[in-house]
């Protein structure tokens, strides 16, 4: 018994999280991460060009009183979110888990689809941010939305970036 209860121990510390309300977690499984690093089964959510094809993973990061969804690749070395107008790599992140039950869903203009997967929340915890990407300078960046965004934010080149046409991250029908 001691076994399995410390092997549910470990698990769960693995998906649950530096110190972020299980709200987050309602959605989706996450896993800690740090410094670009990429565990496995790690949720794919876009990629860049160049150079070559860059594949680029879901994370989220706490940053300024909230937790923001973003993209990861060793050569970040942290979650690169938008925020305030700029970029911000986090060094400290969760990288969203693989789930065969979760598709993109086309949308435009801040509407968030039924099923959209919850990735963090404004400072307060409200309003909700939920997962998206959107196509960007030759690639295609996960990022948030919210209804007040009016598009996917994104961050890129050192700036956040509001994309009117993007994909939410939705859970499939049953």
């Amino acid at each position: 018994m001691k076994n399995i209860s410390k092997a549910l121990l470990i698990s769960a510390t693995m998906v649950l999280p530096m110190g972020m309300p299980s709200s987050v977690h309602a959605d989706a499984n996450w896993i800690n991460a740090k410094k670009g690093s990429i565990p496995e089964g790690a949720f794919k959510g876009g990629q860049e060009h160049p150079p070559g094809k860059q594949t680029l993973y879901v994370c989220h990061a706490k940053f300024n009183g909230g937790v923001h969804p973003g993209k990861v690749r060793p050569a970040f070395g942290g979650c690169n979110i938008g925020w305030g107008g700029k970029e911000h790599a986090v060094g400290k992140y969760q990288v969203l888990k693989t789930n065969p039950k979760y598709r993109w869903v086309p949308a435009k203009g801040g509407h968030i689809p039924k099923r959209a997967v919850k990735g963090g929340y404004e400072k307060g915890g409200k309003p909700g941010l939920f997962i998206c990407r959107a196509k960007f300078k030759n690639g295609t960046h996960p990022g948030k939305v919210r209804p007040a965004f009016g598009g996917c934010n994104i961050g890129w080149g050192g700036k956040e970036h509001t994309v009117q046409k993007y994909s939410v991250l939705v859970k499939k029908k049953k």
